[in-house]
């Protein structure tokens, strides 16, 4: 196995470049036979070893698995297998991450990459510090005594003020790698369905034809893209010392319209529309009726996109234990819900 390349950020303890030569060894270590399945996903003892630090010199690297990853009722960790690295017996200072395999045609490691460490140069993410991208593997700085954003978290107005402005200024920085929209990730999912489910939702073709017909709408009314982190996963927001705010897992980042940024935000954290108009307000400096509405739009979508997901993951994945079915259930009852609490016609008119 080769490493691809190291990251460029500024490191930010005194360990310097003994800490990237730590995260390679991981980043090796972790594979021992060359494979694709990760050592503490197979029954042996823990990772514990001495790597060289050159002139003669060892550093201990041990790591330990992280918490495992929840689908219901939060979406957290569900994408990939975590490690917990640390070094000559020091609190773990680095997280590995390996994609796993039932998530590889979703998984862009190259974008990913590429977007988490300019986010990281904007001091918006933890640096990458050594990454494969053939084995869609990484290892990140551990930020350990930062908190896991929760949904309540996130309607305290300031905190929910600390994360708009750290999505805005990953809108203000240098492009993305790849551009999407979740219009594209519908049409790639209803796709890879299309051969593996046997018993699709009787409405899914009305609700793919009311989406596509969104998609259209939100073209005609002319679209802008951002790079942006492109996850509104409360899980995926760190918190820091006075509300500061790190951003991870930047598999989902693209150059995107941000309000389809704001909308998974919003989507994630509100239930009224009185709180989603104030933090919308936040968002852009006021609450444009255009623009709420724009973000609802692509709320709906993006309920469909995963629901699809689940679905596909439901009759292909050979992970039974995940509740992906129910998952499904879940955003498609949102996705219907919303669909009718809306007037398409007058929505064409003000987006």
């Amino acid at each position: 196995m080769s490493v691809s390349e190291r990251g460029t950020a500024p490191l930010i303890d005194p360990m310097g470049a003994s800490r990237v030569a730590a995260a390679e060894a991981g980043l090796r270590l972790a594979f021992p036979d060359d494979r694709d399945t990760l050592l503490l996903d197979r029954p042996c003892a823990p990772l514990d070893a001495r790597v060289s630090r050159g002139l003669g010199r060892e550093q201990r690297l041990a790591a330990q698995a992280a918490g495992p990853g929840v689908l219901v009722p939060s979406h957290r960790g569900i994408d990939s297998s975590r490690l917990l690295l640390s070094v000559d017996g020091q609190p773990p200072s680095m997280m590995l991450k390996v994609i796993h395999l039932d998530q590889r045609i979703f998984f862009d490691a190259e974008a990913s990459f590429d977007a988490q460490r300019k986010a990281a140069a904007l001091g918006c993410a933890p640096d990458i510090l050594a990454f494969d991208v053939t084995r869609a593997a990484w290892v990140s700085q551990f930020l350990g005594d930062w908190a896991t954003a929760r949904v309540s978290d996130l309607k305290r107005p300031e905190l929910l003020d600390a994360v708009i402005r750290a999505k805005r200024k990953i809108h203000a920085g240098p492009r993305f790698k790849s551009s999407w929209s979740v219009f594209d990730r519908i049409r790639m999912l209803n796709t890879a369905c299309t051969p593996v489910v046997a018993d699709a939702p009787g409405d899914l073709p009305v609700l793919l034809d009311t989406v596509g017909r969104i998609e259209r709408m939100i073209a005609a009314a002319g679209v802008d893209e951002v790079p942006a982190h492109a996850d509104g996963l409360a899980s995926n927001i760190l918190i820091g010392p006075s509300d500061r705010i790190q951003l991870v897992d930047f598999d989902e980042a693209r150059n995107v319209d941000p309000y389809y940024e704001f909308a998974l935000l919003a989507n994630e954290v509100f239930e009224n529309e009185e709180d989603y108009l104030l933090a919308l307000e936040m968002f852009e400096g006021q609450a444009r009726q255009a623009s709420f509405r724009r973000a609802r739009l692509y709320a709906m979508a993006d309920d469909l996109a995963w629901a699809l997901w689940g679905i596909f993951m439901d009759a292909t994945s050979p992970r039974k234990e995940v509740e992906f079915y129910r998952y499904a259930c879940w955003r498609l009852i949102r996705c219907r819900t919303a669909l009718q609490g809306v007037d398409l016609d007058l929505y064409a008119r003000s987006i």
